[in-house]
């Protein structure tokens, strides 16, 4: 009997042990990042405090990575057109655009801070908000927020906080991109205001001592053959 229990105390503890094992190596499941975006985009229409009228122009920024919003990746991208997508199936205008902004920079009168490139394209394309948002990748989920802010006033008119089970599609997705890069759906839209051509201003040109010497020279000597 004894020897029973002593060969059963070792098979116990092994199964023990390698159903430790497959919990501990259990593989984190994606979402379907559509569905996921769609009531991301739902929860922000229900939030907003001042809606925009319908077919009014809305700008979707890429987003970015929290830690550097110079970074953005193949999930930033594809998130930031989902929420494009839902955003036009609701009924506005929507341009894409890639660049680097900090939308969580608060001023002290309570709007946000935006950089002269960003505000170029909105009084540009005359939309009624900005919509844009960064991400944080992590171990078992990536975190996400999102807001809206009206561009008249630059305040937050509705926001989202999600996360995404970082499953392998995911982790996949999060390979970092620096903003901008090969690969984008084109230049980010400040170049294109960076690019634009300059006010047409008439330049006098200053003539130099030695031109107006050569030309008092030339001048006499015509004059010169001609009396001759």
């Amino acid at each position: 009997m004894l020897k029973i229990y002593t060969l059963l105390i070792p098979a116990l503890l092994a199964a023990s042990l390698s159903g430790c094992g497959m919990f501990h190596n259990y593989e984190v499941k994606d979402a379907d990042l559509v569905d996921v975006s769609y009531d991301a985009v739902d929860d922000l229409q229900k939030r907003l405090t001042r809606k925009p009228a319908k077919n009014s122009l809305i700008i979707v920024t890429t987003l970015l990575n929290v830690d550097n919003l110079n970074k953005t990746s193949a999930f930033g991208r594809i998130v930031s057109d989902q929420i494009a997508s839902a955003f036009h199936q609701a009924g506005y205008q929507i341009i894409g655009m890639e660049l680097p902004i900090d939308l969580f920079v608060m001023q002290e009168d309570g709007s946000l801070h935006l950089s002269d490139d960003t505000q170029k394209l909105l009084r540009r394309y005359h939309a009624a908000v900005l919509v844009g948002g960064v991400y944080a990748p992590g171990k078992k989920n990536s975190y996400v927020s999102l807001r809206v802010i009206e561009t008249a006033t630059k305040n937050i008119i509705s926001s989202t906080d999600y996360s995404i089970p970082m499953g392998p599609d995911a982790k996949l997705l999060m390979s970092p991109k620096d903003v901008g890069s090969a690969g984008t759906r084109g230049e980010p839209l400040a170049e294109e205001v960076k690019s634009a051509p300059e006010p047409e201003t008439s330049v006098v040109e200053e003539s130099s001592p030695a031109k107006t010497a050569t030309e008092k020279t030339t001048t006499e000597k015509t004059s010169s053959d001609s009396l001759e």
